[in-house]
């Protein structure tokens, strides 16, 4: 086996880990810098944890198919630099917030230049063996979790050991040691195939969505986005108060349930090459999501942090199937020849499930309470457990017995 595009692939899951630490890992704090920056009251501090977690996805989705674009047109190698000299600046920008507002500007900036995951998934179509995509794409899913797992953690103890300020400038760091990555070890690579300069955005989007496995799958990540990252902003301030814990480690207690759920979904991810041998793909899809919902319904239901913490890494085991299989079987979807391309330009429907999220986690947690968040994630994972059931597995049987 050529062991070129096997180093690739390690190369740019290391880089997804450092990146997924720099953007994720102010999550286990943000509401509590923000009380920090002046707000006191807490449904407002949590409706500003929404926002300034949900800004920055926003932006990611909004700014990934152009940067996606112009990596099929420059290469992803300067494309990727420039992200991560920007990010590296905004990062450490944060540390000098003195408003929400602030904050919410240098949030916004870092998720227009967050395109780099369709990017990375464009690398792996563009690189991998046929046979071996199902291995890439759990072990980039991995790396992604991976980025989930640590940063919280990293973020959460580096704010309780020295101030909420600090780990904005150890992310800005972890943003520099990518940027040599990409400048010392990515070759310059080409896509074979280039986008039509005429061909709009809005038309490639209509062009991939007009194919029905892929517009499901899309609606999937939508939803499985969207239930992820909503509970995100209110789970401190959740163990906070409903919780016995002690305040002081508030952070550092998110951190390790954040780290614990990475742990079990990068087993999962990185299990599927295996798992998918004996299993159909969209079995394993909708299995996973219907576990997903029932741990999320157990996590209200604990009386205490260890409870929800467990069943968090559980769920976490179950959604560490979903995202691979969703990105293998849209590659498998589409002509070879648009496979590097779709990522891009389906990117900004599926992360606008991460938009969503945080925000309207936030405006239900502040309307009605904080276990409606936890009731409304596994809703909407029992409602893509549904759609996995009828279009992917029920309707083809029906179609086949006929």
């Amino acid at each position: 086996m050529d062991f070129s595009w096997k180093r690739l692939i390690y190369l740019m899951c290391a880089i997804q880990i450092g990146a997924g630490i720099t953007i994720i890992g102010v999550l286990s704090f943000i509401p509590l810098y923000l009380v920090e920056l002046g707000l006191t009251d807490q449904g407002e501090a949590a409706m500003w944890a929404g926002l300034v977690s949900g800004v920055t996805p926003c932006m990611v989705a909004l700014s990934a198919p152009f940067w996606s674009r112009k990596a099929n047109e420059l290469g992803p190698r300067k494309v990727m630099m420039f992200i991560f000299i920007t990010l590296m600046l905004a990062v450490g920008a944060c540390s000098f917030a003195q408003t929400p507002t602030q904050l919410l500007v240098l949030r916004t900036l870092q998720g227009l230049v967050g395109g780099f995951v369709p990017i990375g998934l464009g690398i792996i179509v563009l690189v991998t063996p046929e046979d071996k995509v199902p291995w890439a794409m759990g072990l980039y899913q991995a790396s992604m979790v991976m980025g989930l797992v640590f940063g919280p953690l990293m973020g959460g103890i580096t704010a309780d050991l020295l101030g909420y300020r600090a780990p904005f400038l150890l992310f800005s760091a972890l943003s520099g040691l990518c940027l040599l990555g990409v400048y010392k070890c990515m070759p310059n690579l080409q896509h074979t195939h280039k986008v039509d300069a005429s061909e709009s955005q809005w038309s490639l989007i209509k062009s991939f969505m007009s194919i029905p496995t892929v517009r499901l799958l899309v609606f999937i990540l939508f939803l499985c986005n969207f239930g992820i990252t909503g509970i995100g902003p209110i789970l401190p301030l959740y163990i906070k108060h409903y919780m016995s814990v002690n305040d002081d480690f508030v952070a550092t207690i998110v951190g390790i349930i954040i780290f614990g759920a990475g742990v079990f979904s990068a087993l999962a991810s990185i299990s599927i090459g295996k798992l998918s041998r004996f299993m159909p793909m969209p079995r394993i899809l909708c299995v996973s999501t219907c576990g997903v919902g029932g741990f999320f319904i157990l996590q209200y239901l604990m009386p205490d942090v260890w409870g929800l913490g467990i069943s968090r890494a559980l769920a976490g085991f179950f959604m560490g199937f979903i995202t691979p299989i969703a990105n293998t079987l849209i590659s498998k979807a589409v002509p070879i020849e648009r496979r590097s391309i779709v990522f891009g330009a389906v990117s900004s429907v599926v992360m606008m499930g991460n938009v969503l999220g945080p925000v309207i986690s936030g405006m239900i947690a502040r309307a009605i309470s904080y276990g409606a968040v936890f009731w409304s994630t596994a809703a909407i994972f029992f409602i893509a457990a549904l759609g996995v059931y009828w279009y992917l597995i029920y309707k083809p049987v029906l179609k086949y017995n006929h």
